[in-house]
Formats: C-alpha cells, structure tokens, sequence
C-alpha cells in the first residue's frame, strides 16, 4: 500500500544533498538543539550540528534504583526520554534531571532508543518494547496516542520522517517486519518482511535512484526498500548477520557484522564497495557507525574505536578502550579552552564505564571520565550537553566547561 508520494524527504534532506559523482557534500546531522532519534538523523550518521566546549563537565547525574538501561537517550525540547530494561519509560528535565513524566509498562522493558516527531502541531514520542508493542506519547504530558502490535521484539529504534504528507514512523521487528505507521493515528501503511530478525534502526536518505530505506538484517542482507511503497528495490549479500544500523553518506551505506567485517555498500549499484575483517579474530560489529571528514567511525568489541576511510576502506586510526565498545559514537564539533577553531570530535563510550571524546582525524584523546557502570548505547548530543544512560541505572549529563 502507498504512503504518500515521494516527496517526504525534500525538506529534511537538504544537508545530504547528492552530487553529480553520487556522494554527499556533507553527512547529514541533528539539529543543535536536540537529538530526535536513536543516530541522531534519519541518515544515521550520528553527527550533531551544536558545538561543544572542551573538557565536558558534569552537569548532573541520577540514578535509578534496581534497573539498567540499554538504549541512547533521546532529546527535543529541553527533555531527554529513555525507557529503563525494567519497563519505565522517563521523561527528564535537560537541565537538571528532574521527572516530567514517566509510563510504567506491564511485563515488558524498554532496550529501544525513542524517536521524536511531530503530527498535527503535537509532540509525539514513539518507543517499542521487547515484547513488541509500539507506544506513542503525547511528549509534552505523557498521555498515551496509540499503540501498534508486533510479534516480536523491537530493540531498534523508530524512525520519523517528516513531510508535506504528514509523518510517518518506520519501526523494525524481530519479527522480522519492518512497518511504517502513520504518526498522528499508529495506522499502518505498509509492511516489508525479511527472512530473519530486524534489530537495526532503519535508516533513510535521498539517493540517485530516488528515496530509500536500508536496512541491515540479522538474514546476512542489506535490504533497499523504497520509502513510499515499502517495495525491496535490492539486497545486497553481506556473509552473515548483524544489528547494527547504516549510516548513509551519498549512494552509499556503512555498518559491520558479527562475523567481525565492515561494509562500504553503494546502495544504487546494490554492490560492495570495499569490506575490511576485524583485526582481533572473533569480535564482532554491534556498534552502529558515526560519519565526519570523510571517515566511518565506529566501535569494536576488540575494545577499540576504529576509522575507515568512506572511499575505500582503508584504516585510518584504532583507538584501544578500556572495555568492550557496543555503543554507537556521536560526533560533535568542538573547540578547546583556548580559542581554538572548532575541530570535530567523537564521543564514546564502553563497556567498562569509559566516556571519551576522542579527535576524528586522528583518534587522539581530548576528554574522558569514569562512569563507573557501563554502556550498551550510545550518547545523545543537543544544547551543550551530552547525555549517556548507563547499565547500572545512572543517568549522565555533561556540559562544556565554562
């Protein structure tokens, strides 16, 4: 069934715009003021457009007794929410951590980041459970909108894209279902199934064969599934599964495996680009990638962050961490106490409860804290502050330093 015509995308696509070689002048990034979805942008590319100033400070932490979280916050509006693996889902204060709202789920947790849209001049709020129920949020008061059904359960976050035809939500299953739903009302408008588990967030940009959908399967494929119609225009064999979400940059996608490989894909020839192996044997992909100067960055299991050139693979820099790297990076521009102009910086995180900014370019080390406790998922970047939820239940929120 037909969505709504092709159109969606001219407005919040702009920043991707594809050049006349099929790649993008520059990756598409979230506003400065917020961090609506799971990698930031529809494009997954993880990359803000604020500007921070280092070192970061703390601003405030909470914690939560008796849960954890495995998710990326997300943030509009002054408000971070983030559901908790025990089935709370938060709305806090930006600022200082204070509750807005909260909604307690029955026999069900949140490992899903949100996503943030906006239907009929309203806030909406959308999160999936790991029983497979999509719940949507009036964002302001909590008040429930509606909810959708799937068989399995979802542990990538929605996807939102707004247009003249209204918004709509893309949500993966492990059902192995991809469903795009109307946001103001839950309708579903199409499905698209896959012959195994979708554990991705989908992700979505304008390329030179017109607006698509990628998404990385746990069937070993990567699937291209044009966004008005939910039709598969091309699966691309990648030898394996994974979870992890595509970044896009142009007519190409980014992302690794479990089987320890990380892909360049040109999505409108459906062909591989460039792949690279792991250079620890048996570790795996589970962080998705962040784009930035002409470099895929992401974690590895081997406890590391590494960087691929987008061109051709080529290892730029590995930058060894202290623990596992499962989260997905952030990219930031940031300056340093001195004046110095903006260079952009990755943020980190792993499992042994290491936060690091890390330079780009380079992989050198410009910041970093000990949290204590873990993370699964990534940091959410928006108004000077740098959010991260922690397995052992904190909430943590840094600001530049003043």
């Amino acid at each position: 069934m037909n969505c709504g015509v092709a159109t969606w995308l001219g407005s919040v696509l702009l920043a991707a715009a594809v050049t006349a070689v099929g790649m993008a002048e520059e990756p598409a990034s979230a506003p400065p003021d917020a961090w609506p979805m799971a990698r930031g942008c529809i494009a997954g590319t993880g990359r803000s457009a604020a500007t921070l100033r280092m070192p970061l400070a703390e601003a405030w932490h909470r914690e939560f007794d008796g849960t954890a979280f495995g998710a990326v916050p997300v943030i509009a509006d002054g408000v971070v929410y983030v559901g908790d693996l025990d089935g709370t889902f938060h709305a806090v204060s930006l600022a200082d951590g204070t509750d807005h709202w909260s909604f307690r789920a029955k026999d069900a947790g949140f490992s899903s980041a949100a996503a943030i849209g906006t239907a009929n001049a309203l806030r909406i709020v959308v999160v999936g459970d790991d029983v497979g129920i999509v719940r949507a949020f009036d964002a302001a008061t909590g008040e429930p909108r509606w909810t959708h059904e799937t068989e399995g359960e979802i542990s990538g976050g929605p996807t939102i894209l707004d247009g003249p035809d209204g918004a709509r939500a893309l949500v993966g299953s492990q059902d192995a279902s991809l469903s795009c739903l109307e946001l103001a009302s839950g309708k579903l408008l199409w499905t698209h199934s896959i012959a195994d588990q979708i554990r991705c967030s989908p992700t979505v940009a304008r390329t030179s064969a017109g607006d698509r959908v990628f998404l990385a399967g746990c069937d070993g494929k990567l699937h291209v599934i044009d966004v008005a119609t939910g039709e598969e225009k091309a699966a691309v064999p990648i030898d394996g599964p994974t979870g992890t979400t595509p970044a896009v940059l142009g007519d190409r996608v980014f992302f690794g495996t479990e089987g320890g490989v990380f892909f360049g894909i040109d999505v409108v020839k459906a062909e591989v680009v460039w792949r690279v192996a792991a250079t620890a044997a048996g570790q795996s992909y589970r962080s998705s990638a962040a784009i930035v100067d002409g470099l895929a960055l992401v974690g590895f299991r081997g406890k590391a962050i590494e960087a691929f050139s987008t061109t051709d693979g080529t290892r730029a820099w590995k930058r060894p961490m202290r623990g596992r790297v499962e989260a997905s990076p952030a990219v930031v521009a940031a300056t340093g106490p001195d004046g110095a102009p903006a260079r952009a910086v990755a943020i980190v995180a792993d499992s042994a409860g290491r936060v690091a900014a890390v330079e780009a370019t380079s992989g050198e080390p410009v910041w970093e804290f000990d949290a204590g406790g873990g993370f699964g998922g990534g940091a959410a970047v928006a108004a000077d502050r740098v959010v991260l939820a922690s397995d052992d239940g904190t909430l943590w929120c840094f600001r530049s330093d003043d």
